[in-house]
């Protein structure tokens, strides 16, 4: 699963995408098939049998058009829109005096002073040149042969280097016959294709006016890779076909909190579950303190008519990870049957993902007894009824559990599960989520137990290099590493804890968010998981009524860019915003909010910003307003820019985008940031993005 040591990222990317090439640790090609810059002058030394790449856009034996007067063509008839129509066409391959011939070509009026050059030009059509990763050359030649590209040399073999024209003699006399029917081949530059007509020019030159015979046949074959998602409409980038994103070694997991699904009871989003917990005066009052358990919700839906309801949400939910480019879901399940019905779906789960897609996988997050009592008994029924299911994620053979910090019991505790399991032939490993520390000697006494470390790290920009260390530590350790990214963990809730209650950690809008990506990236971690996509009490990031698909957008650009190791284009503009409804420091009613104030936690000090995160196709100005206050950006190229500005209560933020003066792309916050308030709301507020139709 890791790339190997000799392959850099960038490297394993691009073997994704041309699988038909063995590469060796050594950087050359197994097969004896070697690039050839245009300069040189030696022939490479190649095989007959070189291989094809999928997609042939000029086959051998192809028709090609020539001209063989023997005339100075000069230099512009390489050129795709150069007037050939008046020249002769024939099937390759061409050439004469070779018995084989499928055209014979004319070399003049004297067998003693023959045509140094036969001039050839084939048309061919690519539907999208930005999807051909690779372009690869087979060909014949005798003697030697300059190839051009739309006017753009790609290829020279036994040419002299430098200027080459009409009278320029080959390097080498190309004498025996098996070497003049030898297939060579010679990857070339993928820079001068475009969508549409293209054009392949050749010279074929002579290596001597005397020379016997004359041979040419080529073959074009390129890697493209499957047209995007349908979903790329919604994404200021394209969104690699799902089978390009699954081809990457580097997964990414949404972890699944199934006690907040998208429905408690299939039941009017006016009057469901969903209502009580976010009005203060409902359920007799009983989050009338902090003003409801939580700030946001899942989108709403109108109720299903069947009894199959929660299925129906779960493929949902697969169905939107799926679009945003996500392996599966790591979800969180009780070790034994919960008197909350809720907990009880990993079937249903596990039947929804098969249901959407068969790929779609389900890492298992189990629950487990804490009690000193506690035993494995509860664990090994609940895996082995589903471990034979074809959904449940398998690393080499083996069930990965993922529990949540299973520190909590001696590790004899999970080393007993394993030999228990073993014993009815269900192979297991661990991948846990261990508390989180900036200490990276800590653990090691997991290392002979686990495939891999993660842990639940923490809500921060600040924390994120920490991610980075510990993804080097576990490599180091020879273990894989599973970087954790949040968009921010804010707990109106109110428990017996003060450190997991009325808290929040400052993301600092999209920052922590970026960060924590980045350095996952950068840190070369093997999976990334979602902390949490469905924890609304905590930490979410799936679609929802107060943020939309903002964060699942965002997860769709860094999950293609970890997973290719190269950033997504931006071809298409995109503006999001992201905002608190009022200061953290604003004043707020102690007669409503009797509960205590929230508290900030993780070291980094509250922020109190708008955000306006641009994905731009090609450079603009960006302008936030709010109210009388205008501030602006000139933003000088296309790509991601994060563009914060202080935020200003009685206002409602505007967020433009503007090229020669014009407004091209305007939103409103559905926020109003608020000077004083009745509770306090320290979730970051979202919006923006494409209008489109999606899961």
């Amino acid at each position: 699963m890791r790339t190997p040591p000799c392959f850099s990222t960038t490297r394993a990317a691009a073997l994704l995408l041309v699988p038909l090439l063995s590469l060796s640790c050594t950087g050359a090609p197994e097969e004896s098939v070697q690039e050839t810059a245009a300069s040189e002058t030696t022939t490479p030394s190649m095989t007959a049998a070189a291989p094809t790449l999928a997609t042939v856009l000029v086959a051998a034996g192809d028709t090609w058009r020539y001209l063989d007067t023997g005339a100075d063509l000069g230099t512009g008839w390489t050129a795709s829109g150069f007037a050939d129509g008046t020249w002769a066409q024939g099937a390759a391959p061409l050439g004469y005096a070779e018995a084989d011939l499928a055209t014979t070509v004319s070399f003049g009026t004297s067998a003693t002073n023959k045509h140094i050059t036969t001039y050839l030009r084939k048309s061919f059509t690519v539907e999208e040149a930005s999807r051909v990763s690779a372009l690869f050359v087979r060909f014949q030649r005798d003697d030697g042969v300059a190839v051009y590209l739309n006017g753009a040399e790609v290829l020279r073999s036994n040419l002299p280097a430098g200027t080459v024209g009409y009278r320029t003699l080959a390097s080498a006399t190309v004498a025996e016959p098996a070497e003049e029917t030898t297939w060579l081949a010679q990857s070339i530059s993928t820079e001068a294709l475009r969508t549409g007509t293209n054009v392949l020019a050749v010279e074929l030159h002579q290596a001597a006016a005397s020379s016997s015979d004359l041979r040419f046949d080529l073959e074009l074959s390129a890697t493209v890779e499957p047209a995007p998602s349908p979903i790329s409409s919604c994404y200021p980038f394209d969104l690699p076909a799902t089978s390009v994103l699954r081809a990457s070694p580097k997964k990414v997991f949404g972890f699944y909190y199934p006690i907040f699904p998208i429905s408690i009871e299939n039941a009017d989003p006016a009057s469901d579950h969903w209502l009580s917990w976010l009005t203060p005066e409902a359920r007799n009052g009983e989050y009338a303190s902090i003003g409801g358990l939580m700030r946001d919700r899942p989108l709403p839906r109108a109720p299903w008519a069947d009894s199959a309801w929660r299925q129906r949400d779960f493929e949902v939910e697969v169905r939107r990870a799926i679009a945003a480019g996500l392996d599966g879901f790591i979800y969180e399940h009780p070790y034994r049957v919960s008197s909350d019905t809720r907990n009880n779906q990993l079937p249903t789960m596990l039947a929804a993902a098969a249901a959407v897609d068969p790929d779609f996988r389900i890492v298992l997050s189990p629950d487990f007894p804490t009690e000193a009592s506690g035993t494995t008994d509860g664990l090994v029924t609940t895996i082995a009824g589903v471990a034979n299911h074809p959904s449940v994620y398998r690393l080499d053979g083996s069930i990965v559990l993922a529990s949540f910090s299973p520190e909590r019991k001696p590790l004899s505790f999970w080393a007993t599960l394993r030999d228990r399991l073993a014993a009815q032939g269900i192979s297991i490993t661990y991948w846990p989520l261990l508390p989180y520390t900036g200490d990276t000697t800590k653990y090691a006494d997991w290392n002979d137990l686990v495939a891999g470390y993660s842990t639940w790290g923490e809500r921060t920009a600040a924390s994120a290099e920490n991610m980075r260390r510990w993804s080097v530590e576990a490599h180091r350790r020879g273990k894989y590493w599973m970087s954790p990214v949040a968009f921010e963990d804010v707990r109106h809730k109110l428990t017996d804890s003060v450190d997991s209650s009325r808290v929040y950690w400052e993301a600092q809008n999209s920052l922590a968010f970026r960060s924590q990506f980045e350095k996952a990236i950068e840190g070369d971690a093997d999976w990334v998981t979602l902390l949490t996509l469905t924890d609304y009490t905590e930490s979410w990031m799936t679609a929802s009524r107060e943020r939309g698909y903002v964060i699942m957008d965002w997860i769709a650009y860094y999950t293609t860019w970890f997973k290719l190791g190269r950033r997504p284009t931006i071809l298409r503009d995109a503006l999001y915003y992201t905002h608190r409804e009022h200061r953290t420091d604003a004043p707020y009613d102690t007669s409503r909010q009797t509960a205590r104030a929230m508290r900030l936690r993780g070291g980094t000090p509250a922020s109190n910003q708008v955000e306006l995160l641009a994905f731009l196709k090609e450079p603009g100005q960006l302008v936030i307003t709010q109210g009388s206050d205008v501030r602006t950006l000139d933003v000088t190229s296309a790509g991601v820019t994060a563009f914060p500005v202080p935020m200003v209560p009685g206002t409602t933020p505007v967020f433009d985008l503007r090229r020669n003066g014009q407004s091209v792309q305007r939103i409103q916050s559905a926020t109003p940031i608020l000077g004083q308030v009745v509770y306090q709301d320290m979730m970051y507020h979202a919006g923006g993005g494409r209008s489109c139709t999606r899961p």
